[in-house]
């Protein structure tokens, strides 16, 4: 036998046959080991829009077999696939399924888009919906915004219970009015600011905010666009990157607090998006955005950027007065997760520039130096962690924010002023009399206000969940921190070169970098309880908010005290039932809160009032004699009493849900009887009256002092107004609203909502008037104040129905809606007032009762105010109907061209009102437009 038979041979001995096995099987895994892996990813979408496909199974099949599920963003990543053919099938309860061959060779993305089932359709809304178990909460989504065309945040208030469509203009300070009528009055703006805006879990604070120039000019171009103490100007916010609006009217969750009237939540888009372009046009403005979302999927992270621009006019023929908008986001959000835990990092940098516009006509006055220009930059970072724990743990999250905006404001008007005749200049800076100078006779005037206000906001939560019997609890907890300081220089000008003359009562300059920071504590608590009782079904969810501005100065009594807010919110899901085959829910629900408004700013420090009494005003051919004099009394505007305006709500609703047709209808009341106001004041000032007269012109030789004139002392009343608690707003009112089921044989859904409001607005605190300037007592003016003690409030009504048919042809890429939107009518009624004061006060500051001899007394008798009977008569304005259209078609999932036409049709009838006038109304104008939106 040869050398090499017998190694062979004991190579297969029984011990050598395993070591062969052995290196056979190695060598096997190694080969395996070196074959390619490669990556599967991609997005799932519905097929007639970017509606994304949640929760889709996917199965890889082949020669190996690979399952995962799209998360909530509809995305989707196999990490490790081997080289091959498969087929990957998709499925789910929501739409058809569909299949893909691949052959992977790569790395490779399969982006499918899928069709929906009928009752996927069934959930699409074009109006607002009401959001079932949360009270009085209407959501706007993505698809009601594509076919409503906003330019700004302000137009999708129109599918809320009571809206309306109306042109709108931009340029103008847009404000909130969450259960109000249209024709509610002006002054009244704590609901306004009372309205809590949210945008991705962190608020948009306003605090700070101090852009005025009331006081420094005699006609105030920045009035219409003033939006200090009035809460959020919606014209910033723009709709193109925005997923979904919750909007609660009724009561909010205790985790948002510093509100009154409602709160407003946004929620921008996240995720992988094509390029996305949209160009507007209609009358008054031209809009333009761009944007896009990438999902790395391997690094599970998310980056979304935007950026738009609008530019109104408030007149298309009028390129004098315009409003420009640009805003820029950048967003991202990456995950870490295991089997116990996920952690969510959210970040958000966003820019944004306003830039309102006023210039005067060169061909159509002479001023051709006035102008108005204010410039609004804001720079904020919005930072979030979220870590969720295992279903199996007690402690559910826990949330973490941060957030720091930083504004740059500044208003800049121009001026020319001309005296009309030897006009004094008094702008004293310290108290007592003084020599003063007269204004240049004509120049031009220069006023910059210059705000930098700066926001921190900190929060942070915890989420418990446990089970007790037939009870599920969701306890949340946690405590708030917001920092607000404005670092600007305020207003800016020559003090000899004043914006307004002839003005008594007046203010000066002064830097807002002085005024003190504000900051706001809050902690809460709230129990969400979920209780089985049978087949009955409940849902509790109550807590409190304790919310204080802490770091002030004790001499204000606001400083450092805790304001509680308890809310709760129920609602009774009764058995679930048949009725003729068909599914019947039926649901009842209540609410109560309190909700507290803390002071801002301006209210706590406001600017100082001026009174300057000129009291000689000598005036001589000879310019080296003219001479004047004038005292200034400084008051302290600050009201140390000044509290929280306070809101109690409750209303009560019910819901029936029958075969997908579903009927909500609530009923609410709202009473805030210490919303903020200013309020006027009198003080009683002294000063001396020279007498030109006392000294001979002809004789002087040298410039007088006022030693050289006779005099005699006067005491005058003079008003200043204060912020004060005495603004009064109750609101009662019912909301509805029935939606169909989209009938599947045409797509269509007939939405019928709308509200009665009976609002009224009045004065909370006695009043103060003073007999007119114009009338002498005694030979003098301003010596007497009347106090009255009377309702001052006006009843305000509205009745609205608003019916919506809207088709969604998915086939064909296309939706129509068409609203008949009818407002049966308006009432106003002021409350009756004798006019008759319940005391006055004389000019030594005397308060005595006002009696019958005392509206015989001659002086006295201008106290009363006179009323006529019609005044308080009750105004109604009839039905206004109005038939506006809207319709957007896609091609190919790449392109969709949409147009609106508001006030298609109207029928306004005339009518005569309470003082037998005659209206003639005529039908409104058409206004219209169309934009261009592309998906590459």
């Amino acid at each position: 036998m040869s050398f090499f038979t017998t190694y062979f041979v004991q190579l297969l001995s029984p011990f050598n046959k395993r070591l062969l096995l052995l290196f056979a099987v190695f060598i096997g895994f190694c080969n395996d080991s070196n074959a390619q892996n490669y990556q599967i990813k991609g997005s799932v979408e519905s097929v007639f829009g970017a509606d994304k496909a949640a929760f889709v199974n996917i199965i890889v099949k082949g020669d190996r077999t690979y399952s995962v599920s799209t998360n909530e963003r509809g995305e989707y990543i196999f990490r490790a696939v081997a080289a091959g053919k498969y087929t990957i099938s998709f499925s789910s309860i929501n739409f058809k399924p569909k299949s893909v061959d691949v052959n992977i060779l790569s790395d490779t993305t399969v982006n499918v888009k899928l069709e929906p089932l009928q009752r996927l359709l069934d959930e699409v809304y074009v109006t607002a919906s009401q959001t079932k178990g949360k009270a009085s909460t209407s959501v706007i989504d993505r698809k009601a915004m594509e076919l409503l065309q906003p330019s700004s945040f302000t137009d999708l208030l129109e599918l809320l219970p009571g809206g309306r469509t109306y042109t709108p203009n931009l340029t103008q300070m847009n404000q909130i009015r969450l259960r109000e009528p249209a024709n509610a009055p002006s002054g009244y703006n704590t609901g306004s600011l009372g309205t809590a805006f949210y945008i991705d879990g962190a608020p948009m604070n306003t605090t700070a905010n101090m852009q005025t120039t009331s006081g420094f000019t005699t006609t105030d171009p920045n009035a219409s666009r003033n939006s200090v103490n009035r809460g959020i100007d919606m014209r910033s916010i723009p709709t193109d990157q925005i997923e979904k609006v919750e909007i609660v009217r009724g009561i909010p969750s205790v985790e948002f607090g510093d509100l009154t009237s409602g709160l407003v939540s946004i929620e921008r888009r996240k995720g992988n998006t094509p390029y996305t372009a949209r160009m507007k046009a209609d009358g008054f403005s031209k809009l333009y955005s761009i944007g896009k979302g990438v999902s790395i999927l391997e690094k599970n992270l998310l980056i979304n950027s935007n950026v738009d621009f609008l530019d109104s006019k408030a007149d298309p023929r009028d390129s004098y007065e315009n409003y420009k908008r640009i805003t820029a986001s950048v967003r991202t959000e990456k995950f870490w997760e295991n089997e116990h835990r996920k952690l969510i990092w959210s970040s958000a940098l966003d820019y944004a520039t306003n830039i309102d516009n006023e210039r005067i006509d060169p061909d159509n006055s002479y001023a051709l130096t006035d102008s108005y220009k204010s410039t609004y930059k804001n720079y904020s970072l919005n930072n979030a962690l979220k870590f969720k724990f295992s279903d199996k743990k007690i402690l559910k999250s826990l949330d973490f924010s941060a957030k720091v905006s930083y504004q740059d404001e500044l208003i800049d008007i121009s001026r020319w002023v001309q005296a009309r005749s030897a006009t004094v200049l008094a702008n004293s800076l310290e108290e007592g009399a003084h020599y003063v100078n007269y204004v240049t006779p004509s120049y031009t005037a220069e006023l910059d206000v210059e705000g930098k206000p700066f926001y921190l906001f900190l929060k942070g939560v915890s989420t418990l969940g446990f089970s007790h019997g037939t009870v599920k609890h969701q306890i949340r907890f946690g405590t708030e921190y917001n920092f607000s300081k404005n670092f600007g220089r305020g207003q800016i000008y020559d003090i000899n070169f004043p914006l307004a003359l002839n003005s008594v009562s007046s203010v000066r300059p002064r830097a807002y970098n002085d005024i003190p920071a504000l900051q706001n504590l809050s902690f809460f608590a709230e129990d969400g309880a979920k209780i089985l009782a049978g087949e009955h079904h409940i849902d509790i969810t109550a807590g409190v908010r304790a919310m204080a501005m802490v770091g002030m100065d004790t001499k204000y009594d606001i400083a450092n005290k805790f304001l509680l807010d308890p809310r709760v919110n129920a609602v009774w899901y009764l058995p679930k039932a048949t009725l003729g085959g068909k599914k019947l829910e039926i649901s009842f629900g209540s609410g109560f809160g309190v909700h507290h408004k803390l002071p801002t700013m301006d209210m706590l420090y406001p600017n100082k009032t001026y009174i300057d009494n000129i009291q000689l005003n000598y005036y001589h051919n000879n310019p080296d004699f003219i001479r004047a004099n004038a005292k200034t009394t400084i008051l302290n505007t600050e009201n140390y009493a000044l509290r929280a305006a306070q809101n109690v709500k409750w209303e009560i609703n019910g819901d029936i849900d029958y075969d997908g047709n579903r009927l909500s209808i609530t009923y609410f009341r709202e009473s805030m009887a210490s919303g903020f106001r200013p309020m006027s004041r009198y003080v009683a000032t002294t000063y001396r009256l020279y007498d030109n007269s006392s000294i001979d012109a002809a004789t002087l030789t040298s410039r007088p002092n006022v030693e050289d004139f006779a005099f005699k002392e006067m005491k005058e009343y003079y008003g200043y107004s204060i912020s004060s608690n005495g603004s009064g707003t109750f609101k009662e009112g019912i909301e509805y609203q029935f939606t169909t089921k989209r009938f599947s044989s045409i797509n269509t859904r007939f939405t019928i909502n709308g509200a009665w409001f009976n609002n009224r607005y009045k004065s909370s605190v006695v009043n103060y008037g003073i007999i007119s300037p114009t009338v002498n007592t005694d030979n003098k003016v301003r010596q007497y104040i009347g106090i009255y003690d009377e309702d001052e409030g006006t009843n305000y009504q509205q009745f609205n129905t608003n019916l919506t048919v809207d088709s969604y042809l998915p086939k064909l890429g296309l939706m129509f809606s068409a609203s008949a939107q009818s407002l049966w009518f308006t009432s106003r009624q002021e409350n009756y007032k004798t006019g008759v004061p319940i005391a006055y006060m004389d000019i030594n500051g005397n308060t005595l009762p006002y009696t019958e001899a005392s509206a015989k007394d001659p002086n006295l008798l201008w106290l009363l105010q006179n009323y006529s009977a019609q005044r308080f008569n009750r105004d109604r304005i009839p039905i206004s109907l109005q038939v506006n259209i809207k319709a957007s078609k896609d091609f190919r999932n790449n392109a969709r061209i949409s147009m609106f036409v508001s006030r298609f049709l109207t029928y306004t009838p005339s009518y005569t009102d309470s003082s037998n006038i005659r209206f003639i109304r005529r039908g409104a104008s058409p206004y219209f437009g169309m934009e261009l939106n592309f998906n590459l």
